[in-house]
């Protein structure tokens, strides 16, 4: 059932249009009424049975709804007013009982028992209208995928018991009348309904026979002129036949991907899946699939002869763009404010002749921050998307949607100016998949989850890293950096998983993902002692968020841990403690802990980056964080929305640190029994204008605990000044 925002909401909107108000906010404090509608007390009546249906379709029992309204007078430009107010009781929630089936047709009858168990309706769970309609839809995906292609949702119909309608019947026992008015006590008590989907009778006969798929037709480049059969060729691949007037497509490519099979019995699924699959492919802009029943009496199977048409997409798209960036993910990229880059992009749709997608991409880029540009850099990227999977051993993919192989090539110039020089190269080779249903495929109505998994069996990146003198000053003063800002070697392969829910007004999305580092090619000793980096990285990352018609809730949890177990030979054999800088975790900027500048956060409630002075950037194997806003609407000027927000972030980062007598920071390494001292605690607001395509949005936020100064206070409250906050600026939400 819907909780008490939503239901209002609802009932909000099934006020008669004469009894609606607009209204007008200026800078989200002046409200004012826009073309008022003439009050007329007979849309008081209209209201209170459009919301009495609402109710009763959402399983309401009895509910009351009462109304009052008094007309004042005001100096203005309306100078009467009419206050309505309705006060609404639902009632009692009307339950389930019990759900049954009884179809006049003995095989529909078995199918639908046969998956009772995927039934929408559940007992004890309150009734709706909507969930029997649901219900209805499912057992129509049932009947379709199982060969009955004319079966539709009119050729059935569900039938809820009422006690109220048998007292009415005056042919009724007076013994009888008695059993029911005491049964209509027990359900005024606690109310409960009984549905039965039933087959309306049969008009047509056809509408109960099961199909099966004829002859296939495919037209791999279609065009909407005239058919010409003159100028088209035509093949016989895997009892399809392909009519076609070029050679842009592999015919065998063509046959494979299509789902129906000739012969078979007719599957929505199956139809669906066909569409689906070709639509996503990106070489073609539209696909129609049309069946027509066999006539004639040349067969003894009711057939279904089909034709797939599909209309080719251009196959290159060129196109160059100024962006406003920001990446959170890539150390080499990030900076304190945002970038601005320059981006050039090719896409080839229908590369090799079977829908293999390349795309290279061109960038350069800079990135503003206190030193106005702090960060250059410049990329080349190519990749390519085959829709299957390229494996030593074949791999059933037919429970899978849109599997595919990516291979990733990327090469790139990053300089840190005052810091470093790199370059960059990085190869990987993977496979991505949904695992879920389709919302045309599912036996389930209404369940709509998706899984998109992602395995990189093999990922190499190789960083070469130029220090500068500024960091070489850097690392006498912080032992850490002596290898953090190192040559980096990874040979890596990575497991990632994403997903989301979303009921109603919620939306919850979670993410996932594993890395290993070396676990194989760190028993080549050179290469152990060498550049390659050693761990294990973990992390995982829960967004939630609840939205109202003019505020929302957002929620954010985000917890990731490194292990570190590798070797480095520098004349003598040290052990590696930390994850390379490029790999570390951060806290801080516009899109982390918001009440610190990027990368100034930690670690733990350790000092050692504070000494001597320096303002050094910070990283570390661990790190976790909660976020929490509440954002609302203020106004719109000219088109643009501004928009506003109170939040409150907290967390830290935990790394391995040794001070210059070599002798462990326990402050910095995470420890259960210190993550109170450990924690920030950041909280602001927060001014946002939204473009649609883009936001902007400036953040302002207060240090409300420190761990830096953990023995003071634990930290809380310190130097906390009007003016002493933190600005930040950044480019769409931040979480």
């Amino acid at each position: 059932m819907a909780d008490k925002p939503q239901l209002l909401e609802r009932l909000q909107n099934q006020l008669d249009d004469s009894l609606k108000l607009r209204v007008i906010t200026y800078l989200g404090i002046v409200r004012a009424l826009k073309k008022p509608p003439v009050f007329d007390s007979v849309n008081i009546g209209r209201s209170r049975i459009f919301m009495t249906s609402l109710l009763h379709s959402m399983g309401y029992f009895s509910p009351v709804i009462t109304d009052t309204f008094h007309i004042d007078t005001v100096r203005s430009k309306y100078p009467y007013r009419a206050h309505v107010h309705f006060k609404v009781t639902p009632g009692k929630v009307l339950r389930l009982d019990s759900i049954g089936y009884a179809f006049r047709d003995a095989e529909l009858q078995r199918m639908a028992l046969r998956q009772v168990d995927k039934s929408v309706l559940k007992k004890t769970e309150p009734y709706s209208i909507q969930k029997v309609s649901d219900e209805l839809d499912r057992l129509v995906t049932v009947f379709r995928n199982n060969g009955y292609y004319k079966l539709t949702k009119e050729d059935l119909f569900a039938e809820v018991d009422t006690v109220v309608a048998a007292l009415i019947d005056p042919s009724l026992d007076p013994f009888e009348q008695i059993r029911l008015l005491d049964s209509l006590r027990k359900k005024r008590e606690n109310p409960t309904i009984n549905v039965v989907f039933k087959q309306h009778p049969v008009k047509d006969s056809s509408r109960l026979k099961k199909y099966y798929i004829g002859n296939i037709t495919v037209y791999p480049d279609a065009s909407y002129e005239p058919f010409d059969s003159t100028i088209h060729d035509t093949a016989q691949i895997k009892n399809y036949t392909i009519i076609y007037n070029s050679r842009r497509f592999k015919l065998p490519f063509i046959a494979n991907n299509v789902g129906l099979r000739p012969g078979a019995l007719y599957s929505q699924r199956r139809y669906f899946r066909t569409n689906n699959v070709f639509t996503s492919l990106g070489a073609w802009k539209n696909v129609d699939i049309e069946m027509q029943e066999r006539k004639g009496k040349d067969s003894s199977l009711p057939m279904l002869d089909t034709k797939i048409r599909l209309y080719p997409n251009t196959k290159y798209n060129m196109n160059t763009s100024i962006e406003t960036s920001r990446n959170v993910s890539e150390i080499l990229a990030v900076g304190q404010l945002f970038g601005i880059g320059l981006n050039g992009r090719l896409l080839n749709r229908n590369a090799y002749r079977e829908a293999i997608q390349t795309v290279t991409n061109a960038r350069f880029g800079i990135e503003l921050g206190t030193n106005i540009i702090q960060t250059l850099q410049a990329s080349l990227a190519h990749s390519i998307n085959f829709p299957k999977f390229i494996t030593p051993v074949k791999i059933r993919t037919d429970s899978l949607i849109a599997p595919r192989t990516l291979l990733n090539l990327n090469a790139s110039y990053t300089d840190r100016l005052l810091l470093f020089q790199s370059r960059s190269f990085n190869a990987s080779w993977g496979y991505e998949w949904v695992k879920g249903r389709r919302r045309e495929d599912q036996d389930q109505v209404g369940q709509r989850w998706r899984k998109t998994w992602q395995y990189i069996p093999l990922n190499y990146e190789y960083t070469d890293v130029i220090k500068t003198d500024t960091l070489r000053e850097l690392e006498k003063k912080i032992s850490s950096y002596k290898y953090a800002f190192n040559d980096g070697l990874i040979i890596s392969q990575v497991l990632s998983l994403s997903t989301g829910i979303e009921k109603d007004n919620k939306l919850t999305l979670l993410r996932g993902r594993i890395e290993e580092s070396g676990a194989l090619f760190g028993f080549i000793k050179k290469l152990e002692l060498g550049s390659l980096a050693r761990f294990i990285k973990i992390d995982g990352e829960l967004k939630h968020y609840i939205n109202n018609p003019h505020s929302s809730w957002a929620f954010r949890a985000f917890a990731g841990y490194g292990f570190v177990y590798g070797k480095t030979d520098t004349g003598t054999i040290v052990k590696e403690n930390n994850l390379p800088f490029f790999k570390a975790y951060f806290a801080g900027g516009p899109y982390s802990m918001r009440a610190w500048q990027i990368r100034r956060l930690g670690p733990g409630s350790s000092d050692a980056y504070e000494k001597g002075g320096t303002s050094a950037e910070r990283f570390g194997n661990m790190q976790i964080e909660l976020n929490t806003e509440f954002r609302f609407n203020i106004t719109t000027i000219a088109g643009i929305k501004v928009n506003s927000a109170l939040f409150v972030d907290m967390g830290n980062i935990w790394s391995t640190e040794y001070d210059s007598t070599n002798r462990k920071l326990p402050e910095a390494s995470f420890n259960f029994s210190r993550l109170y001292k450990d924690l920030a605690i950041g909280a602001g607001s927060s001014l946002r204008f939204d473009f649609d395509f883009f936001l902007i949005r400036l953040d302002w936020a207060y240090k409300i605990k420190d761990p830096l100064y953990a023995n003071k206070n634990d930290g809380w409250f310190n130097d906390l000044r009007i003016l002493n906050g933190q600005f930040q600026l950044g480019i769409g939400y931040p979480f």
